[in-house]
């Protein structure tokens, strides 16, 4: 076979292995069809935060593509072109255990716990008459289905998310198998970053190197309309080769503060921030292309807010009726610095250059919490967030309502179909609909 007819025939990632860069796969880039710009990766975040949303200070105001933020979105402002924001959409209030407790773990999986009685406490004592969860999360079928060669499959952060048990568990790897998350930032850096990340640079640009030296190599024996297309391969390589430079001190491990006590509660911000900064780097550095973060989570979740002057318990004061109103204007601080801490977020992968736009552009973050109003408990009109647009896949700028007449499961499957399994048309166990949200991901 002459190497025109093998750039003809095969994938341009087997192209290079049929150079014999056959250990190069997981540094080299996916190129596009003219070979001048690396397609990056897609990246997936779930970010969660509990006990629901004031529904009328958090929804915009306005049409889909002009709309203003509502107070407890505002920090989002100068995110605003690169967010959608999602309203209408409804959980579905099924299966066994109270919401707080199966609205955590439903959030993710679109399936409900088992009621079966096989949760065991860790001190050996049984657990309540419900189970585990009856099926995976969206973010680990994601990652099975990809498949991507990451140092890992995934990454599950967390502050403050107790002790395992199904109100406390969001992620699944399958069911009756949750996944625990990292919730000391510091001990995460030294699984991820102490001597990893050096070398994994090191080997990405020796990669690079022998690519680039093997096509260097054949371009003067193939016909000239392929040599075009090569030599513009080769100039791909060296601006990644620059931007791989750019990004050795970060992908050698970010810079933290001080390590603090994870589980004094004054030191919460600092927590947060910290794991912010490894989300960011570990995409970065593509360590994992699947991630989620949780805050905290539903059922007795009681922690007060001292850092914001709330010493009150998040979890009661979720529960006062709408008449109280300085109950729920705590909860609405609350809420707004959860917008703040996502709005770090976003600007931290915001500012990683990546191709012609940024680390954000090419992720797609999804923040939900497990019901819909604190007070009510109703999962009706669960309020979403999704920052990034997915490379593209989905466009960002808008504010879509639904009106209250689909389940979150649609948005599961757009989820999917946002990160190239367009084959998914339903999600979960308790779905009773098929395809995604309609207009969120370009079809």
């Amino acid at each position: 076979m002459s190497a025109r007819t093998l750039s003809l025939s095969l994938s341009r990632r087997a192209f290079l292995t049929g150079l014999g860069a056959a250990a190069l796969g997981p540094y080299l880039p996916l190129l596009n069809a003219s070979g001048q710009e690396p397609l990056f990766p897609r990246r997936l975040l779930l970010f969660f935060t509990p006990h629901g949303t004031i529904t009328q200070a958090w929804k915009p105001t306005g049409s889909e593509t002009d709309f203003k933020l509502g107070r407890l979105l505002a920090p989002l402002a100068p995110h605003q072109s690169k967010i959608c924001v999602v309203s209408g959409v409804n959980m579905q209030d099924v299966g066994v255990g109270a919401p707080h407790t199966k609205g955590v773990p439903l959030l993710w999986t679109g399936s409900k716990l088992l009621d079966d009685g096989t949760f065991v406490r860790e001190d050996g004592s049984g657990g309540p008459t419900y189970g585990w969860n009856s099926s995976a999360s969206v973010d680990q079928v994601i990652a099975e289905r990809l498949g991507s060669p990451t140092t890992f499959r995934s990454l599950e952060f967390g502050v403050r998310c107790a002790g395992s048990g199904p109100s406390n568990r969001m992620i699944y790897s399958a069911a009756k198998q949750p996944l625990q998350p990292a919730t000391d930032p510091w001990a995460q850096y030294a699984r991820l970053f102490t001597g990893g990340g050096e070398q994994v640079g090191a080997e990405r640009l020796a990669a690079l190197q022998l690519a680039r030296e093997e096509l260097k190599s054949i371009s003067p024996k193939i016909a000239s309309e392929d040599r075009s297309k090569v030599d513009a391969h080769v100039a791909s390589l060296d601006r990644l080769e620059q931007r791989l430079r750019s990004k050795a001190m970060l992908c050698a491990g970010p810079s933290l503060s001080a390590k603090v006590n994870a589980g004094d509660i004054a030191n919460t911000p600092a927590v947060v921030d910290a794991q912010i900064e490894l989300i960011t780097a570990a995409f970065a550095c593509d360590l994992t292309r699947v991630a989620s973060f949780q805050y905290a989570y539903g059922e007795t979740d009681n922690h007060p807010y001292p850092f914001l002057g709330i010493n009150e318990g998040h979890h009661t004061i979720s529960h006062a009726p709408d008449s109280d109103a300085a109950a729920w204007e705590k909860i609405a601080k609350i809420r707004v610095w959860y917008a703040e801490k996502f709005a770090r977020l976003l600007e931290r992968l915001d500012s990683i250059p990546e191709g012609n736009g940024t680390l954000l552009d090419n992720c797609l973050v999804v923040w939900g919490t497990e019901v819909g109003v604190g007070n009510t408990h109703s999962f009706r009109s669960t309020p979403f967030v999704v920052a990034g647009g997915a490379g593209g896949a989905v466009p960002t700028g808008r504010y879509l309502e639904f009106g209250g007449n689909l389940d979150h499961n649609r948005l599961l499957v757009s989820m999917c179909h946002a990160m190239g399994l367009q084959d998914v048309e339903t999600f979960g166990n308790v779905d009773g609909g098929t395809g995604p949200l309609p207009g969120l991901v370009r079809t």
